[in-house]
């Protein structure tokens, strides 16, 4: 087993440098294309060892030894290629080369490594995966169904089932109480040579947190910040968000005047907007704008279908959602299918009253639902999307959405946001969560 280890990450350090190479050579090309012909030849490009030391910091930062999650890799991808590129430039200032190199082709290089590399390592990955190389025996102790789709149906980790024994293992510490998981521990770190325990307090991400060493009492301390509490990231959340959805609005226009015009075609009895109270942060009551999907008495029509039909009544007061709502209409579910419906919601970001990303716009009925909660996630301002619609959208429960909502909260991040945003095009289009 240590054998393949070391080929996996000999693989994968291999793989990585042709990305390095590929990318070098794109740059160089698109300069031809875009630019002129290159009076500086390719191989210049290629044999100048800077360009590689990506390389030595993924090796630094444990890429080829440690097993982590695409999204975390792919952050640390992004911090070590922008901390390369400096480097690289800061080496052609001091030495005084950088007239014997192309800034754009330098600059595009790290640019098309930041497309590539992400890219190929899924690539690699999956095909390792699939002939087994990849594959890592490990054993969990616990019961939580997350945790197991999360590790052992997860190919960019690569954990399978262990039938045997196995050198790693994973605990979800919550299955158990801390004097067991004490024992447990002691018992388990001389039998294996890896060890994963989730932390018992589960509303925060400790990847984000400090961790300081007090040696003489033998102990650690865990530091916990709300970011969202900052009044610069507060700043610079609203900045990013605004500057964002005005960007999008203009890209979006054409599309948003095309959907008007179909729905004055295709409903023109139904009002073209649909205008709610939500709550805000701290609780202020704002108009959520949105293009409307629903029939004019929708109301009446929800009454009907559960008098008719009562075993969806659990469900409606569960999910506050109906699978093939019969209140929408056929134009809307068009519209709900692909979020369209939501784009109005950009002048809500732009007047200040949302986020792009954020925890769900709540009505104000809902608040009577909250528990402890409300101070929290109401501390926020709302969001278009959020973690809530990318881990399930209309499949969680009501406490499920708040749960993650409040976690979101507490582990803010812009590179959280970016994932969110990301991941939320792939909720869309993914018929299962719709």
């Amino acid at each position: 087993m240590r054998f393949v280890k070391y080929i996996n990450a000999l693989l994968l350090f291999m793989a990585d440098g042709m990305a390095i190479v590929s990318a070098i050579v794109m740059a160089y090309e698109s300069r031809e294309i875009l630019i002129g012909v290159n009076d500086i030849p390719l191989n210049r490009y290629i044999f100048f060892f800077p360009f590689y030391l990506p390389l030595l910091l993924f090796v630094y930062e444990g890429l080829y030894r440690y097993r982590f999650d695409f999204w975390q890799e792919f952050k640390i991808i992004l911090y070590t290629l922008f901390l390369s590129l400096l480097l690289v430039l800061s080496y052609l200032a001091i030495t005084k080369t950088v007239d014997n190199f192309s800034r754009y082709i330098v600059v595009m290089s790290f640019i098309f490594m930041a497309l590539i590399i992400p890219l190929q390592k899924r690539i690699v990955k999956r095909f390792l995966f699939w002939l087994g190389l990849w594959k890592k025996e490990a054993k969990l102790l616990g019961r939580d169904d997350r945790l197991q789709k999360s590790v052992f149906n997860n190919y960019y980790v690569g954990y399978v089932k262990s039938k045997d024994n196995s050198d790693t293992l994973f605990i979800d510490s919550k299955a158990f109480s801390l004097s067991f998981l004490q024992v447990k521990l002691r018992e388990e770190i001389c039998k294996h040579h890896e060890i994963y325990f989730i932390p018992t307090v589960e509303d925060f991400n400790l990847a984000q947190s400090q961790i300081f060493e007090y040696f003489n009492n033998s102990s650690n301390l865990v530091l916990l910040t709300n970011r969202l509490q900052s009044k610069k990231n507060m700043v610079l959340k609203n900045v990013v968000d605004r500057g964002s959805a005005f960007t999008i609005f203009i890209i979006t226009l054409p599309l948003v005047g095309l959907l008007v015009v179909m729905k004055k075609i295709f409903e023109p009895d139904i009002p073209l907007f649909f205008r709610q109270k939500r709550l805000g942060k701290d609780g202020k009551v704002f108009y959520i704008l949105k293009f409307q999907t629903m029939y004019n008495n929708s109301e009446e029509i929800l009454e009907q279908f559960l008098q008719n039909n009562p075993r969806y009544k659990i469900y409606w007061q569960t999910y506050k959602k109906l699978p093939n709502d019969p209140r929408v209409t056929r134009f809307g579910k068009f519209l709900r299918r692909f979020s369209l419906d939501e784009l109005p919601q950009l002048i809500n970001v732009l007047r200040g009253e949302m986020s792009l990303v954020g925890p769900r716009p709540y009505l104000e009925h809902e608040l009577d639902d909250f528990d402890v909660d409300k101070e929290i996630i109401l501390s926020v301002k709302p969001g278009i999307t959020g973690l809530w619609q990318v881990l399930g959208r209309n499949a969680l429960s009501f406490e499920r959405r708040v749960a993650i909502d409040r976690w979101y909260v507490y582990n803010w991040s812009l590179w959280m946001d970016f994932v969110i945003i990301i991941k939320t095009f792939k909720a869309i289009m993914d018929k299962k969560t719709s």
